[in-house]
């Protein structure tokens, strides 16, 4: 199949490093909240990837990752009275929740950061021992340009890299070196051989994502706002640590959610909670909505097209529950639109034509009165199986 890739900026035709299966890595949420609908664009892309690859026969190993280690679960954690471990384990639960009645089933595994710590150790000592790594007083980093001249996903060059500088530590051998450990007198910390601290949020997925598939892993997912620094780094890091260039092939991603303009996010306050809408709207409803957008451009978010497509569901699960037991063959025509809808999932997972499609086959079937039995493959493919139920 075909998909746009970030790294490479055009159509790439992907295979997986080896074998006939593919390890996918998403950056998931920090775990200091609950899913909102900016998750969801992102988890509905990718779960669709996910069960599309497997359609195709191919083995699918996904990993959506749970950060705990950053500022803000620390600080809601210290608001609430409570360690950030249970802040976490709270929010973690609330989200696996959501996402099972989202029906977002193709990750298979969730990583909490904080579990990882002694392995963040180690590679940073190994890094330290290769030499693609420095200590400024207990503060590690590592160094970008003995690895990468450019930003390896973002495309960006040395001068615009060295722009974008977002740190200013003292004694740091390049503006792009970044860190993989950091002195914190701040709880919670951790121990190591060269202070008390945390580990760099960076290194955290490319360790995770090594202890799961065991290497490099073939696909690397998460919202366009990642590409720099996080994903730049994490390929950088990546390379270092597993010897292999590019450490992941084909990074994919997905652009933002707005509401009147503005990105969905908790500075505008216009975050709006997956639980809020389930609680008004179908599960198949959403995802109808979510795929029906362009995963490369900008949504405007419209409670009126998500009506639309609740009155799309209620339209389809009334045609499931009128067809006749007489059964019809499904004619050449309903066989080209199903051909059609997957060479449009072949090429680029164009799931606005993907929807389009459906929704057309869905009606056809019931005109033609053809056993639903016709659409099985389609239904577990969109994630809209229950559909049926």
């Amino acid at each position: 199949m075909l998909l746009y890739t970030t790294n490479l900026r055009k159509l790439t035709k992907i295979k997986p490093r080896s074998g006939y299966s593919f390890d996918i890595q998403v950056c998931g949420p920090t775990v200091y909240d609950e899913l909102h609908l900016g998750h969801l664009k992102t988890f509905f892309f990718f779960d669709l990837l996910a069960r599309f690859l497997k359609y195709l026969n191919y083995d699918v190993k996904f990993c959506l990752n749970f950060t705990d280690i950053d500022e803000s679960v620390f600080e809601k954690a210290n608001k609430e009275g409570c360690s950030f471990n249970v802040l976490a384990e709270r929010f973690s639960s609330l989200i696996l929740h959501s996402l099972k009645k989202l029906n977002i089933t193709t990750p298979n595994f969730f990583p909490r950061s904080s579990a990882y710590i002694n392995y963040y150790i180690i590679y940073i000592k190994q890094l330290l021992a290769q030499g693609f790594a420095y200590n400024v007083n207990g503060n590690i980093f590592l160094e970008f340009e003995k690895i990468y001249d450019k930003g390896p996903v973002s495309g960006f060059d040395k001068t615009t890299l060295y722009e974008l500088r977002f740190d200013s530590y003292v004694n740091k051998k390049s503006p792009v070196d970044f860190l993989l450990w950091f002195k914190s007198h701040l709880k919670p910390n951790w121990d190591s051989p060269w202070s008390v601290g945390r580990p760099g949020w960076h290194l955290q997925d490319v360790v995770i994502a090594h202890e799961i598939f065991n290497g490099p892993h073939d696909i690397h997912g998460g919202a366009i706002e990642l590409v720099y620094p996080h994903h730049d780094f994490i390929e950088c890091l990546g390379v270092a640590i597993e010897g292999v260039k590019p450490y992941v092939p084909y990074w994919i991603h997905t652009c933002v959610l707005t509401i009147e303009g503005k990105k969905m996010s908790k500075s505008f306050g216009n975050i709006i909670y997956a639980e809020d809408v389930l609680k008004k709207f179908s599960p198949e409803s959403i995802r109808l909505y979510f795929l029906s957008t362009s995963r490369d451009e900008v949504t405007e978010f419209s409670m009126d097209v998500l009506e639309y497509f609740e009155n799309i569901v209620k339209e389809i699960k009334f045609m499931f529950s009128n067809l006749s037991v007489s059964y019809s063959k499904a004619p050449n025509n309903l066989i080209e639109l199903k051909k059609q809808l997957y060479e449009n999932l072949s090429n680029n997972m164009q799931t606005c034509n993907v929807i389009d499609l459906f929704i057309t086959l869905i009606r056809d079937c019931s005109r033609y009165n053809v056993n639903p039995k016709f659409l099985d493959d389609v239904l577990k493919v969109l994630g809209l199986e229950t559909l049926q139920s």
